[in-house]
């Protein structure tokens, strides 16, 4: 198990990181997609994104039963392969098939996100699992990067959007590849004994923590994924700043996450100043400020401070009392089922405002604004875990 656990972090981080290449490349597409499939108004062409988003629902309900019954190596296998199904994408020319594709897709994604936790707490001790939660935080801010900042140059390399989606997903079918032949190599897997009960889904709703983890981080997942699909349409150029800032963050977030003993004081302090750069993102467009140098800082800072606490609050539920993989997939099962059941509506609402407004987001933008508090709002709800981080790591050393 031990020598092969950085090669299923390997396979697990690119795999997941295409998907976010795939997903943000379909959003950047959206107005090419709309013109041909002869879509017009914002809201219907924000499906094009949200079905992803939408089958995070399920994806993430029946996450931990999966896991429970497959194992981990055919459960992320069946991910991996409802990911590779973004193939289809450039040879569908229905928008239902379209948003059917998409939907497969985003299911698979849905399923190797809530992955993540349990693989982590099984192959890694809680020194090395700060690091490795920071890798798989920024993985899918790797892929929307690559696709922000290098699209010019795939669209210069493949000539247009279909080619460049087919590029991208045949990356994920070659990850289906490797996991079938090296993933399970170094697993030694057995079924769960019957020592003692499963933990349940409708246990983990019972428990406090696990709602103030969502809502902490619904708001935020919801601006991101209206940031990306729809704010280089809104003029604010800017925007990528924050997917690239999400880089340093996360590097900046690793090396906090293996230093301190306490976790809420970051998380806090990351909440106020990503709403506050939320709102200095939002200031041209409001008419504040015509300084597009400040709204580049703002992009920046916001991507810094949203990224920043992520390996944090991994951990702070993997540190959680009587926290084991099994109770940690149903944690993060529900943490990601509720944050993207906000995070599918918003950016569905968001259109809405804009198309309400006649193709005016300042209202829209008050909205996203709206939802960046929950992050400092969850933080200041919550209770430090018993027994820090720290600690931990210093007993296991």
């Amino acid at each position: 198990m031990k020598a092969n656990k950085y090669l299923i972090e390997a396979l697990l981080f690119a795999s997941y990181a295409l998907f976010g290449m795939s997903w943000a490349g379909g959003s950047a597409f959206i107005p090419q997609i709309m013109r041909e499939l002869g879509i017009h108004d914002l809201a219907a062409g924000s499906h094009i994104s949200n079905a992803v988003a939408a089958a995070k629902l399920l994806g993430a309900f029946v996450a931990a039963g999966i896991l429970s019954r497959l194992l981990a190596k055919k459960a992320v296998a069946l991910a991996m392969a409802l990911m590779a199904l973004g193939i289809l994408t450039p040879f569908v020319h229905s928008y239902p098939w379209l948003l059917l594709t998409r939907f497969l897709m985003g299911l698979g994604g849905a399923l190797v996100i809530v992955y993540f936790s349990p693989i982590v707490m099984q192959w890694f001790s809680p020194a090395e699992r700060p690091f490795v939660n920071g890798l798989n935080a920024v993985a899918f801010n790797v892929g929307t990067a690559a696709i922000l900042f290098g699209l010019p140059s795939m669209l210069g390399w493949f000539g247009d959007w279909r080619t460049t989606l087919l590029a991208i997903s045949l990356g994920s079918v070659l990850c289906l590849a490797l996991w079938l032949t090296f993933g399970a190599d170094g697993v030694a897997e057995t079924k769960p004994t019957n020592s003692g009960p499963r933990h349940t889904l409708r246990q983990g709703l019972a428990e406090r923590f696990n709602w103030l983890l969502a809502f902490t981080y619904c708001g935020t997942l919801s601006f991101y994924v209206i940031l990306f699909s729809f704010y280089q349409n809104a003029g604010i150029r800017q925007a990528k700043y924050v997917v690239l800032a999400g880089l340093a963050g996360t590097a900046a977030g690793i090396w906090l996450a293996r230093k301190i003993t306490r976790r809420l004081p970051m998380l806090r302090l990351s909440g106020l100043m990503q709403l506050l750069a939320v709102i200095g993102l939002h200031a041209q467009a409001w008419g504040w400020s015509g300084d597009a140098g400040l709204v580049a800082a703002a992009a920046l800072a916001a991507g810094f401070f949203i990224f920043l606490p992520l390996p944090s609050l991994v951990t702070l539920a993997q540190e959680q009392p009587g926290m084991t993989p099994d109770k940690a997939a149903v944690t993060f099962s529900l943490f990601w089922f509720l944050s993207y059941l906000v995070a599918t509506a918003a950016p569905y609402a968001f259109g809405l405002l804009v198309d309400l407004r006649h193709g005016d987001y300042a209202l829209a933008m008050a909205f996203s604004t709206l939802l960046s508090s929950t992050f400092l709002l969850g933080s200041l709800m919550m209770r430090e875990a018993r027994e820090p981080a720290g600690r931990q790591a210093a007993q296991s050393a």
